[in-house]
């Protein structure tokens, strides 16, 4: 008499469920990180923007 790995194996030679290398994961490539600067950083921000706001009568006006 088989033991119930025996068979277990039996079994999936007999209905090809084991894994093939189709089914392996692939590692995923790293990525780069990307380093920004004080000055990059701000600008993307942008702090140093003009800021326009509603002034009287409605117009914009520079704040």
């Amino acid at each position: 008499m088989r033991t119930i790995r025996q068979q277990l194996q039996k079994w999936m030679k007999a209905n090809k469920m084991f894994r093939t290398d189709k089914h392996k994961k692939e590692p995923k490539p790293k990525r780069f990180k990307e380093r920004f600067t004080e000055r990059e950083l701000k600008e993307l921000m942008g702090v140093n923007r003009p800021v326009y706001r509603r002034a009287k009568g409605g117009a914009f006006r520079q704040h």
